[in-house]
């Protein structure tokens, strides 16, 4: 072998040794040559040599045509030991890059790791023009198409780089020409397509289209394959479409410097239109490398590739005091996010991956999921769709996740950080190279380190950064969780501070208590002990001291780094006054998810009356009030979390007995049930009976349409056993609820006398509200019980209870139940007028959960006045709510209707359907009633399909079921029984 031997084959056969060209002779003997070489290294028979160069035209001699050819071989080139000759055959020993098409394979190999437009061309370079030109023979022929369709998948690739950074005019050129060669090339169409679109040439990307199908369809018969088609209608798209998709990235500056090979790597990663699979990218790296500022900036570059949303997710993997967002609050972001209703999802964590799948298959959506803990987390919330791409960041290398491509993220280049900090501060202020590299060496080259250094110079017109790299070296360099690669990034911070006023320090070090992830003027003056007025100007200054980030207009939140470095200085605050600062927080929290709530529902779960107010946002609707929680949901109960050691147990109870019920009313319920839980656990830590007692109230009243009747008893009779004589009016709700389950269990004499005594207590005390809702539930029980009257005279005597004291949540459920008692009554018009009233009131506060009671009454009026397609259509809507909410009384309401309806319409297989769901549903025993219901509606059927025989052993079955209970629904199943044959 010599190192200064040279055969290239990516254009005509050329061979030099030693920089000089050498002669080899005619085109057979450069055949030969280039056949070995082709195969260097490796042992050649003299058959596969033969074959390979005269196979088309053999000489009559055969095999002994070789030796000849190999001896002049060796002579031109002249080198010992090159041409070996062994038992087996011939060998061309040559170093790896001795021959150019070695060198093409190592560089493309090189560029595709690097994913680097330069690395791509310098291996194009290579080429000098066609390969193996002029060489006969089948081998080299087939090896000639081989590196030509290489070089083109190559250029292909390398044109891709350059679209994704932009360099869209730029590539026009050179794809004109590629196109010209490859008529046939879709791939290279397709791109010409882009290039010229981007490049504001519409019209001529639609015309290279059109060229491309014309050759397609008059050479080979078809039409042009779906990547370049959907090129097509892309481009027509966007022409005539001006509707974006859901944009949530956050706000980035224009500063963004170094990157380039890593950004061009995300966005071409995330680019390629052939895929089976949605391309997974995952950027690495220490905190505060920009990992963020990266993933933003790619996704910006690629809203083009996926209009249909760009969605961003903090998952909160290293934020400190609070733990990693729940895959359950991910996935409801999420779904939120790409417009799925609250109401529709689901409760269990697989059925929500399920739907999150479901709802994005056929989009083109970018999801970026900022701060990954792990694999686990980020698992269930990619989507399957191969039209979504999944944009991860982590500190951690994950694994565990499929990526198509990995994107580690160190700390800047000395001169890219340098021209951060220039492009920050400016060149007049940027000061000598020396000391710009100094500073950013201090700064240890970390994105966000230089960013806040830059900061200071910036908003201190005095300041050189002479100035400034003295300072931080002057610093104390401790908090080793806070440094990078051994330099000062806490210097940084701490010069960032110490040009803080008094006042601005504080608040600083007071926003490190925040549990939650973000904070607006309110909850930061709780915190600090000001007023919000004060507080506002306070966060505003340290967002721009780059001390804070802006989450959303008026919303507030730290850096990962940033609160660990406030945290530490918090420290040096007394104890107590740390400790009050939290407590402020959770006040805060407390009155302000109160009013929220009232604005709900008119049911107190909390007396407020005996504190102090605090500051918060005026809240006047429905509307605001959910606002409020969704801004501070999460919050809420990071703070309570926070707490649970037992600091602020009386707070932690009353935020859970309050602010429940916004979770409920929001249909997220595992937020309802850790607030809840940890309520309860407060209230047991403090002893006392009625705290205890008032969470079990709240959390048997919000579980109760998931979890049933059966389930409502447990807690409110252990609340009663609590409460005794204490707190009157907590002990009229839980009499009427006590009634309530009893009444869906069995509405009889016991379930009346729970209502009764609710209400008589009510009376007693001079309660209205109260009164209200006992005697709104002891109609409801009564209307169970078959005695209609009645229980329209008390729906109306609540009715008029509620207006006086404008009760207006309780109107519409009132409303209902007077429809019901003169649909039962016979008098569907009267129950028309009812609902109409109803759901106007319902509408206008934004009720959700009357909708079904509504939608059914109205369908069982429609079905007296024989229009059944009607009641059909409205029971259905009714039931689908009752799914959606996972409420067991309104789903089986809803069942009860769509069967009797049916049935009405002589549709008795559809009407069949539903009473045996309404059955299967009712198989426990403490729903009897709803199951004899079923049973009953089963029996009807029958009888009207002339099963005599089967309608009575169903109503045997139902009055087995009934047994001692509501002796008015007895009586009327045995007169039915007592018209039907007798059984065996």
């Amino acid at each position: 072998m010599t190192a200064g031997l040279r055969i290239e084959l990516l254009g005509s056969l050329s061979v030099r040794l030693d920089g000089q060209l050498v002669e080899v002779g005619p085109l057979r003997q450069q055949a030969l040559l280039a056949v070995l070489a082709l195969r260097a290294n490796r042992t050649c028979t003299p058959e596969e040599l033969f074959d390979a160069v005269w196979g088309d035209k053999p000489p009559a001699t055969g095999l002994k045509v070789l030796p000849p050819y190999i001896y002049r071989i060796r002579k031109a080139l002249a080198v010992e030991g090159l041409l070996e000759r062994t038992r087996d055959g011939y060998t061309l020993r040559v170093t790896p890059d001795a021959v150019d098409v070695n060198r093409f394979d190592a560089a493309v190999q090189a560029a595709e790791a690097q994913q680097d437009a330069g690395a791509y061309a310098e291996a194009l370079n290579l080429f000098r023009g066609e390969p193996l030109s002029g060489l006969p023979g089948r081998y080299l022929a087939t090896h000639r198409q081989r590196l030509v369709e290489r070089r083109y998948k190559v250029l292909s690739d390398r044109i891709d780089l350059d679209l994704a950074s932009g360099r869209h005019s730029a590539v026009v050129a050179e794809l004109v020409t590629a196109v010209a060669e490859r008529p046939l090339d879709e791939r290279l169409a397709g791109q010409l397509m882009l290039a010229l679109y981007a490049s504001g040439r519409q019209a001529d990307a639609l015309t290279v289209y059109k060229q491309a199908r014309d050759t397609l369809v008059d050479q080979l018969g078809v039409e042009p394959g779906p990547e370049l088609r959907a090129t097509h209608q892309r481009i027509l798209r966007n022409e005539s479409e001006a509707r974006p998709g859901r944009d949530e990235l956050p706000y980035q500056d224009s500063a963004f410097v170094g990157r380039d090979t890593e950004l061009a790597a995300v966005v071409a990663a995330l680019s390629r239109e052939e895929r089976t699979a949605p391309p997974i990218v995952t950027v690495d790296g220490m905190g505060g490398a920009g990992k963020t500022a990266l993933a933003v900036r790619a996704a910006r570059e690629l809203a083009d590739v996926y209009p249909d949303g760009l969605l961003y997710l903090q998952l909160h993997g290293h934020t400190p005091g609070r733990g990693a967002l729940e895959v359950r609050a991910a996935l409801e972001h999420l779904l939120s996010s790409i417009g799925v209703k609250p109401e529709r999802i689901p409760r269990e964590l697989d059925e929500q991956a399920a739907l999150w799948r479901s709802e994005v298959a056929g989009r083109r959506v970018l999801i970026v999921l900022d701060d990954t803990p792990d694999s686990r987390l980020v698992e269930p919330l990619l989507p399957g769709a191969p039209s979504c791409g999944v944009l991860i960041t982590s500190r951690r290398q994950l694994i565990g996740i499929d990526a198509a491509r990995r994107v580690p993220l160190g700390v800047l280049g000395a001169e890219d950080a340098a021209r951060l900090l220039v492009e920050i501060v400016g060149s007049e202020r940027g000061g000598s190279h020396e000391a710009a590299q100094e500073l950013v060496e201090l700064c240890g080259y970390l994105p966000l380190a230089i960013r806040i250094a830059a900061a200071r110079l910036r908003h201190r017109p005095t300041w050189t950064v002479e100035h400034l790299n003295q300072r931080l070296q002057a610093q104390d360099r401790g908090l080793d969780e806070l440094t990078a690669d051994g330099r000062g990034l806490v210097s940084t911070f701490a010069m960032s501070y110490e040009q803080l006023s008094p006042e601005q320090q504080r608040m600083f070090r007071y926003l490190s208590l925040l549990p939650g992830r973000d904070v607006d003027r309110y909850g930061a003056a709780a915190l600090a002990g000001v007023e919000p007025y004060d507080a506002e100007p306070l966060l505003e200054d340290l967002l721009d001291a780059s001390l804070l980030l802006q989450s959303a207009p008026d919303r507030f939140q730290f850096h990962d780094l940033l609160r660990q470095y406030a945290g530490k200085l918090s420290q040096q605050d007394a104890l107590a006054d740390r400790e009050a600062a939290v407590g402020r927080l959770l006040e805060y929290y407390l009155q302000t998810s109160h009013r929220a709530v009232s604005l709900l529902t008119k049911l107190r779960y909390v007396d407020l009356s005996e504190r102090d107010s605090v500051a918060g946002p005026v809240l006047t609707t429905p509307k605001e009030g959910r606002a409020w929680g969704d801004a501070e949901g999460d919050n809420v109960v990071a703070a309570v979390q926070r707490v649970a050691d037992g600091s602020f147990d009386e707070q932690s109870w009353m935020i859970a007995a309050a602010f429940a019920r916004y979770f409920h009313e929001r249909n997220l319920v595992h937020q309802r049930t850790t607030l809840l839980e940890l309520g309860l656990a407060a209230a047991e830590r403090l002893g006392a009976s009625v705290p205890q007692a008032r969470v079990l109230f709240v959390k048997a009243v919000l579980e109760r349409p998931q979890r049933g009747p059966l389930a409502t008893l447990g807690p409110v009779r252990a609340a009663l056993e609590l409460l005794g004589d204490d707190d009157p009016v907590l002990r009229i709700q839980l009499l009427s609820l006590l009634g309530e389950a009893l009444r869906l269990i069995n509405p009889g004499e016991e379930a009346v006398a729970a209502h009764t005594a609710a209400l008589e207590l009510a009376q007693a005390i001079g309660n209205r509200p109260a009164a209200a809702h006992a005697m709104a539930e002891r109609a409801i029980t009564e209307g169970a019980r078959g005695e209609h009257r009645q229980a329209l005279e008390s729906y109306r005597l609540a009715l008029s209870m509620a207006r006086a004291d404008d009760d207006r949540t309780l109107q519409p459920h009132l409303l209902n139940g007077i429809a019901e008692s003169y649909n039962e009554l016979g008098q569907p018009l009267l129950a028309i007028e009812a609902v109409k009233e109803s759901q106007a009131l319902a509408a206008e506060l934004g009720m959700r959960f009357s909708r079904t009671d509504s939608l059914c009454q109205l369908g069982a009026a429609h079905r007296q006045l024989g229009d059944f397609a009607q009641a059909i259509e409205l029971q259905q809507q009714a039931l689908s709510i009752g799914l959606e909410t996972a409420s067991v009384f309104a789903t089986d309401e809803a069942r009860t209707q769509l069967g009797r309806s049916h049935l009405a319409a002589g549709h008795l297989e559809q009407s069949k359907r539903y009473f045996e769901a309404l059955l299967e549903s009712a198989q426990e025993d403490h729903r009897r009633l709803i199951a004899a219901r079923a049973l009953a509606g089963l029996a009807a059927c029958a009888e009207a399909a002339g099963a005599l025989s089967e309608a009575a052993k169903l109503l045997d079955a139902a009055l087995e079921r009934l047994g001692t209970m509501t002796p008015l629904h007895a009586a009327e199943l045995r007169r039915r029984r007592a018209a039907l044959p007798r059984t065996a």
